[in-house]
């Protein structure tokens, strides 16, 4: 079995600050924050690519998390009959992968997706980035708080890429968030004017929420 690597692939203020500058953009078009996680991933893994130079790309398929230890803690994306996994266009989730990694920009907002879901609870804003090798080898395997399940659906990623690209304005978005970010230590302004196509602006202001730790 290949040995895992403890350390994230990037420092937590970089993953901090690539959450906040996607989720100020998104929040500035009152955008539905709990489904955009293939926006936030495709987005991620262009910024992980031009300012990290690292081979990142997106993912969807189905996630399954340990965020409690009760019986309600466990965070389900897709679908889970018995031991067969599965994901489709109304059930899935999205991470971004590279070198070995998997990195969810998602999990800050866990609670905010949660409560859209219908089942609210309490859960801190972390960072999620692990090697895939610490991997669980199932769904029904997660016993720690942070154990995770990842099940990738190459077509579902394909189709889901290609409706991203077929819409402009989802482009143009993620073009703002790539020209907004800059990488620690160097400062990020507090907020940018986003303009129509009838020349209005939209200011965008910093979003300020805080990740505690790390699953």
């Amino acid at each position: 079995m290949k040995s895992s690597n403890i350390r994230p692939l990037i420092p937590l203020a970089d993953y901090q600050r690539i959450f906040r500058v996607i989720h100020s953009v998104l929040d500035s078009v009152d955008a539905n924050i709990p489904a955009a996680s293939f926006f936030f991933s495709v987005t991620a893994a262009q910024i992980l690519k031009k300012f990290y130079k690292k081979n990142a790309f997106p993912v969807a398929g189905a996630a399954f998390y340990l965020i409690s230890k009760d019986g309600s803690g466990a965070l389900s994306f897709g679908t889970l009959d018995g031991d067969k996994v599965d994901s489709n266009s109304d059930a899935f989730h999205c991470w971004v992968q590279c070198d070995g990694y998997a990195l969810d920009f998602m999990a800050p907002v866990f609670e905010e997706l949660l409560e859209d879901a219908g089942h609210p609870m309490a859960v801190p804003r972390q960072m999620f980035q692990k090697d895939l090798a610490r991997m669980s080898a199932s769904p029904t395997g997660l016993s720690a708080l942070g154990d995770f399940r990842l099940e990738p659906n190459l077509a579902l990623t394909r189709d889901l890429l290609q409706q991203f690209m077929n819409k402009p304005a989802l482009s143009n978005l993620s073009q703002v968030c790539m020209d907004w970010y800059q990488k620690p230590p160097k400062e990020l302004g507090s907020g940018v004017v986003m303009q129509n196509a009838e020349g209005e602006g939209t200011r965008m202001a910093l979003s300020r929420l805080q990740i505690t730790g790390a699953w």
